[in-house]
């Protein structure tokens, strides 16, 4: 009696602290670790590479605009670069230029570039959200075992319940002399089974939940406790469907296949760059510039004494005197620059048969893996309705069982045989159970549908 109060005080403070436990929803779980996982992070880096890529390619079509300045001072005999003339003084002097240029054209190279980076762009944003799925799947995996795990536990928790029944049952038949006494050990046996039945369940349920916290980057000490939703058994025959149309819609929406086609796309931009690397280019350039010396004087003749009267020509004056502009128009011919443009375009058409071919590789592995994908949901359904039988059979011949051990037609080790039966194909059951529900998710997963449990 002590014992059992002991034991129903235990549960009840484990309830409590479970009913403090943050309870985290499969939706949760997920935004979660998309949130945290470090590969997600990564791939985010990358995408905002490709985005400043695509700026700069945008950027790379506008006309350039430089100016530079600069100051000297000379001492002795040097060249005045006001007058060009030899001066032997002190000369200080600025430059000032300024200057632009723009490509009219060369081949669309600049327009064919910042279509790549456009795709590249689009591109990366498929790789996240392909590294998205791969961890919502894996942790989708995680969180069916955990609710696997924890109702095993109570499985478990049911058989020992059980067996403490027929133990109180088999001591008051031994107490009226209505049965041997050997029935009461195998029974207490059993119990003690029962009991390392719980804790290796209790072991493989925390195993299941640490594996998780470790998927969503949780530390080992945080308070952790799944949300189980309602998971009704999908009694949908997956027969109904067809491999080819669960493939067609993966085609469309699943982001491996559209992110190799948009680097299909990418490539054929950049065989076209590498082709306008053979044909002429045509540049516009334009400039102005002045310059200021301390040695460029206004030099005029006195009427009176005849002598030569120098005087200072303010700076202002001489930036405005000494402007000078300047335009030009090139023209580029490739001719020959060692192969160097004909094997580009060699090297760029390559790299778009390797695409193509990765692209038919996705593919194929896309076609692969829903085709297993649909044959283990066929294999996890039959597998299922085959252990559905078993239990109705199990729990008839155990409740029959129980009538023949209350009159002592079986002993408690046939009755113990036939308890442990019964729990062994519940539990494949309820292994095939989840391992459809996980199957069927699949399936949805392929053909765009979100992880979830909730209705759609």
């Amino acid at each position: 009696m002590f014992r059992s109060l002991i034991i129903a005080g235990f549960l009840l403070i484990f309830s409590q602290a479970s009913q403090a436990q943050e309870s985290w929803s499969l939706e949760k779980c997920i935004e979660y670790a998309l949130q945290n996982n470090i590969q997600v992070k990564q791939t985010m880096l990358s995408v905002e590479s490709a985005q400043r890529n695509k700026k700069q390619s945008f950027a790379n079509m506008f006309p350039s605009l430089n100016a530079s300045t600069g100051y000297n001072l000379n001492l002795g005999r040097t060249i005045d670069p006001g007058t060009n003339t030899f001066v032997t003084e002190s000369v200080s002097s600025q430059n000032v230029w300024m200057g632009s240029s723009v490509t009219l054209f060369n081949g669309l190279r600049l327009l064919n570039g910042l279509k790549q980076s456009q795709l590249n762009v689009l591109a990366a944003e498929y790789d996240l959200k392909s590294i998205s799925n791969d961890i919502s799947m894996s942790v989708a995996t995680s969180f069916l075992q955990v609710m696997f795990a924890e109702e095993l536990l109570q499985i478990a928790t049911d058989q020992k319940e059980i067996s403490t029944q027929m133990m109180d049952r088999t001591q008051k038949l031994v107490d009226a002399g209505a049965t041997a006494k050997g029935n009461l050990y195998d029974i207490k046996a059993q119990l003690a089974n029962d009991e390392v039945q719980i804790v290796n369940s209790e072991n493989n349920y925390q195993s299941a939940v640490l594996t998780l916290k470790q998927l969503l980057n949780l530390k080992e000490n945080v308070e952790f406790k799944v949300e189980r939703p309602s998971v009704d058994m999908p009694m949908t025959d997956p027969a109904s469907l067809r491999v080819s149309m669960i493939y067609n819609d993966a085609l469309e929406n699943w982001p491996a296949v559209l992110a190799r086609e948009t680097r299909v796309l990418g490539a054929e931009k950049g065989v076209k760059m590498a082709w306008a690397s053979l044909t002429p280019s045509l540049d516009a350039s334009g400039s102005v510039s002045t310059l200021f010396s301390s040695a460029y004087k206004d030099r005029s003749l006195d009427s009176t004494t005849f002598e030569i009267i120098e005087k200072d020509i303010p700076y202002g004056t001489q930036i405005d005197q000494n402007l000078s502009y300047g335009f030009g128009v090139s023209l580029s011919i490739p001719i020959f620059n060692g192969l160097a443009a004909k094997n580009g375009l060699q090297q760029a058409r390559l790299s778009k048969l390797n695409n193509e071919l990765q692209l038919s590789d996705t593919k194929n592995q896309l076609y692969s893996s829903v085709q297993k994908a649909y044959n283990d949901a066929m294999a996890a359904y039959r597998s299922f309705l085959a252990t559905d039988e078993s239990v109705k059979a199990g729990e008839e011949s155990f409740h029959y069982a129980e009538e023949r051990f209350e009159v002592g037609m079986i002993n408690a080790m046939d009755h113990s045989t036939i308890k442990n039966n019964l729990a062994r194909v519940k539990s494949d059951r309820l292994r095939a159970k989840y391992d459809y529900i996980f199957r069927s998710k699949v399936l949805d997963f392929y053909r765009g549908k979100p992880l979830t449990f909730q209705l759609q």
